[in-house]
This record gives structure tokens, C-alpha cells and sequence, in this order.
């Protein structure tokens, strides 16, 4: 009788953990923002075209993919731009990986959005090796733009 008790506390305890718990890296439903380590670093219109400017102040050699494409490179000092044609895809609209050639150094990346063109700069700077490394661009469906 002992051991079916133990079983059946054993076996409710586990279901607690079983019970479904809102990822740290899903947006606030209500709009705002929670306390997380991925939340949306800017928000462009997703019903219209969307540009991204590269600008490459890291003093290093960079690549960048695109969908469908090879690596392009960014030299130093340079800027390129991405248009993002916007598709009646529910998934994501864009994933565009950014890093040094060979990967060697960290990259951070800060946004600045232009409402009225929907023209995103992404000035692209080393970081310390010690912070969180940004590695691609990322828009979802809903127009929020991510850095991981």
C-alpha cells in the first residue's frame, strides 16, 4: 500500500512539470515587453517591402546569406542593402546570417527603423567576447525584428 502512494505521488509531481510554460523567447501577448534574453529589438510594416541596410563597422571582413543564395561578402567600411519582398507566407519573412569571415570575432548588432521608407540600418560592431553574440537578423510574420 506504501509503494502505490509513493508511485502516485511520484507520478503527480511529474505531470506538474508537465503543464505548459510560455518559452522565454516568445513575444509579450499583450503587446509589451517581458523580461527575457530574446525579445524583438525593432518592428517594421510586414505589408510592405522591407529594406535592410547593412552598415559594417567592425574593422573586419564580413559574409551574409540571403534565402536561396551563396554568402556575399561586406567588405570593411561598406554598406549593402537587402530588399525583403514580402510574400503571402505565414512563416517567417526573412533570416539573414551575418558574421566575420571564419567566425572570429563577435558582432553586435543595433537597429534603427525608418517608418516611413521601411528601411531597417543594422550597424553591425564587434562586442565583448563575453556578451551574447548576434549571429543573423530575424523577422517574423508579424514584422518583429530579432537578433540571435
Amino acid at each position: 500500500m506504501k509503494s502505490k502512494i509513493t508511485a502516485t505521488a511520484a507520478i503527480l509531481a511529474a505531470l506538474a512539470f508537465l503543464h505548459p510554460h510560455p518559452a522565454l523567447s516568445q513575444p509579450a501577448t499583450d503587446g509589451g515587453k517581458k523580461p527575457g534574453f530574446w525579445q524583438p529589438q525593432a518592428q517594421v510594416d510586414n505589408t510592405r517591402n522591407i529594406t535592410l541596410r547593412l552598415l559594417n563597422e567592425t574593422g573586419l571582413n564580413l559574409e551574409y546569406g540571403q534565402s536561396g543564395a551563396s554568402l556575399s561578402s561586406l567588405p570593411v567600411g561598406t554598406s549593402k542593402n537587402i530588399i525583403v519582398r514580402i510574400s503571402n507566407r505565414t512563416g517567417d519573412i526573412a533570416n539573414i546570417p551575418i558574421n566575420t569571415t571564419g567566425g572570429s570575432a563577435t558582432l553586435k548588432y543595433d537597429y534603427n527603423v525608418d517608418s516611413q521608407t521601411n528601411i531597417v540600418t543594422i550597424r553591425i560592431t564587434r562586442s565583448d567576447p563575453r556578451t551574447r553574440q548576434d549571429r543573423s537578423v530575424y523577422i517574423d510574420e508579424k514584422g518583429r525584428v530579432y537578433s540571435f
